[in-house]
């Protein structure tokens, strides 16, 4: 989450105004259909190609008439109507059509959002436009191979990224009748202008510096490894005033200063308000109330720039389904940053903050890199503890939806005169989400959380907790998220080898709202009173502060207020300072979240190890097994006898789950003297899998 409400910037396209004849052929034309309010969109190429073997996501928006479809996408707040589509090996000359609405076959069908149907869309005037996602290949270096849009410098946007394809907008009358909509692609979504100079052409952007904002891009070997194609990390360094890089003797500590995506950006408020960057720039904070004017605390902050297929940042942790980003950064970047300015190199002086997103990234990088970092002021982080994911009682419950009582569960909420308002819930998020793309590929809030916290399916892509559609949880898959729960890993390593209970005393710092927008209060409620039993109640700083929502600084406090206390916090810790953070606290041997142990568990040889087929064998008759498969496969078994599998041979097929053992009998075949082979089928079906048989081994009756 941002630190305010999270909506996409959608980049605006310049639409020249279309003469007679073309409004024409984009007009509404009446066709003969058994639907009295059937309507249809037909798609295909205008000013510009789609290409050759194309695969994407197609999106057609209506908007209120006298708007334009991009004005408002957020879903707490938006009138339009969205429309999503996977589209696959198109060309050029082929045309593309949507029609209807279907919530059980997401992967072929349109899937809508609010409407079910585009048959739901009621009467009156609209603007309508249409947008095609390109989806490159990428053959990772554990050899699955999936289809993802990377982005280009824009934070990986879930609709008008660079390179999208887009009509041009109409006027639309929804008359009541069977109609089809015709739209051609006129547009490409252009790159962004630049105006600075780094390497890497369009990725992870490129900005102009100044005299105090440096910003820096290389390529990662790790990540481009990964993902057999070139790969770069950026970030922007906001030097202290006075800071002179031929001074080797005066270093800096450095806030790394996790967010979402920092473009050209300074940390904090130093390019969104012009105080503070005056006062940076000029190195003295003005007085204020009974505070007199002081010197501004003399450290380094640093934002990073990781825009990835999934989102507009990384998590900043190695994941099975984004790659190594954790060593990318840690291991390349930063080294590579400690070498080009004068900071100090030591886990004291490198300090981690952040909020929402990357109140969970700054906390997640001291409680994984120990050894490398001082210390996390972490401000209403995302989910610390799955027991509470979101306001999801993750691990035990039946459905991320509704609550055993059948009431929804909230997702975005606001407190008017202290009267708590719903504004989404989770159905709602998810669902609109799954209009950009299925295979968690929407490049939003509940998809991103789905790629990081989760392994690698089978299908390529996150292994998903639940469905999209109904909300039924998968125990099994929600399993492998435990090594994300940052207070599972804690506990799990108190005092293991990695000897975190001691490691993370006092430099753990962690604020949030009991009026949090998105309930993240609610996981760090739950990480507090895990870590509190073990540690008590002074092992770390864990505020839950009263009737406080999402935003801002740590505690709430004003920006010079914390950067004091923080680089109070740095001197007190220094090897001269009053509370040294000793060496025996920062060995390697506390680092979690390893890339061997990421890939290992979670990564494409590890989705292929879960599989197995069914088997059967005698004992007191035949008796089968269904085999393994990944969580959600909703599956079908039948009994194949004499390599038969009509149902008028007997062979009916029946429902099974994983783990079920099936029986065979006399009765699942026609009576025959002769001696019969008999095989097991399973047939297994989920949104975003190839449907797949796989058969047992042979026995003789």
């Amino acid at each position: 989450m941002s630190q305010n409400r999270l909506t996409f910037s959608l980049q605006k396209l310049s639409m020249s105004r279309v003469s007679l004849v073309t409004l024409f052929l984009l007009s509404i034309l009446p066709i003969i259909s058994a639907n009295p309010h059937a309507i249809s969109v037909q798609l295909s190429a205008g000013a510009v190609s789609v290409g050759n073997g194309t695969t994407g996501r197609v999106m057609f928006i209506l908007s209120p008439n006298g708007t334009d479809p991009l004005d408002d996408t957020d879903d707490t707040t938006t009138q339009d109507f969205f429309f999503g589509m996977n589209v696959n090996n198109l060309h050029h000359n082929d045309t593309i059509k949507l029609s209807g609405g279907t919530r059980d076959h997401t992967d072929t069908g349109v899937f809508g959002w609010p409407l079910e149907t585009l048959h739901d869309i009621p009467v009156g005037n609209y603007r309508a436009q249409a947008f095609l996602k390109r989806y490159d290949t990428a053959t990772r270096s554990d050899g699955s191979v999936v289809r993802l849009k990377f982005p280009c410098g824009d934070g990986s946007p879930p609709v008008s990224g660079v390179g999208d394809l887009a009509s041009d907008i109409i006027d639309v009358h929804i008359s009541g009748k069977a109609q089809t909509i015709k739209l051609l692609w006129n547009n490409t979504v252009p790159f962004l202008d630049f105006s600075g100079h780094e390497i890497g052409g369009c990725a992870q952007g490129n900005y102009e510096d100044t005299q105090y904002l440096k910003h820096i891009k290389i390529r990662s070997k790790k990540l481009s490894d990964f993902w057999g194609r070139d790969m770069f990390l950026g970030a922007n360094v906001l030097l202290p005033h006075g800071y002179n890089a031929h001074d080797n003797a005066t270093r800096y500590p450095v806030i790394y200063s996790q967010n979402h995506w920092a473009e050209g950006d300074g940390p904090d408020s130093y390019s969104t308000k012009a105080s503070f960057k005056e006062a940076w720039d000029s190195g003295v904070i003005p007085a204020s109330g009974n505070k007199t004017s002081r010197e501004t605390p003399k450290m380094i902050l640093i934002a990073f720039r990781h825009e990835t297929p999934y989102y507009d940042d990384s998590y900043a942790v190695n994941t099975a389904n984004l790659g190594p980003y954790g060593d990318a950064i840690n291991e390349e970047l930063i080294p590579y940053l400690e070498a080009r300015f004068n900071t100090i190199p030591m886990p004291y002086a490198r300090i981690q903050d952040g909020g929402s997103t990357g109140g969970w990234e700054s906390a997640a990088n001291l409680i994984f890199r120990p050894d490398l970092f001082g210390a996390c002021f972490s401000s209403y982080p995302d989910s610390l503890d799955f027991h509470k994911h979101q306001a999801i009682p993750l691990y035990n419950s039946t459905n991320a939806y509704k609550y055993p009582n059948g009431s929804d569960i909230p997702s975005i909420r606001e407190f008017v005169n202290g009267t708590q308002q719903v504004l989404a819930s989770t159905a709602t998020e998810n669902h609109w989400e799954l209009t950009f793309g299925t295979s968690s590929r929407s490049s939003l809030q509940w998809d991103i959380w789905n790629a990081v916290f989760g392994v690698q399916g089978l299908n390529g892509y996150p292994l998903e907790p639940w469905n999209k559609v109904t909300g039924e949880i998968y125990p099994e898959a929600v399993k492998y998220w435990e090594s994300m729960d940052l207070a599972h890993h804690i506990v799990t390593n108190w005092n293991s080898s990695l000897r975190l209970g001691e490691v993370l005393r006092d430099r753990v710092h962690i604020s949030v709202g009991t009026w949090d927008d998105y309930f993240l209060n609610e996981g760090v409620a739950e990480f507090k009173s895990r870590v509190e039993t073990l540690g008590g109640q002074d092992w770390a700083t864990i505020s839950i502060l009263p009737e406080k929502t999402h935003g801002g600084f740590y505690l709430g406090m004003e920006a010079w207020d914390y950067l004091e206390l923080v680089k109070r916090w740095v001197d007190d810790h220094a090897p001269d300072g009053a509370t040294p953070l000793h060496a025996n606290l920062t060995l390697g041997t506390s680092r979690g979240n390893t890339w061997n142990e990421v890939i290992g568990r979670g990564g494409h040889q590890a989705a292929l190890a879960r599989q197995s087929d069914p088997v059967i064998k005698v004992t007191g008759g035949i008796v089968g097994t269904v085999g393994s498969w990944d969580p959600g496969m909703k599956l079908v078994a039948r009994w194949v006898i004499n390599n038969k599998t009509s149902e008028k041979h007997g062979c009916t097929s029946f429902n099974v789950t994983q783990g079920d053992v099936v029986r065979y009998s006399t009765g699942n075949a026609k009576t025959n003297k002769k001696a019969e082979q008999v095989q097991l089928w399973v047939t297994g079906r989920k949104m975003g899998y190839v449907e797949e048989t796989r058969k047992s081994n042979r026995l003789s009756v």
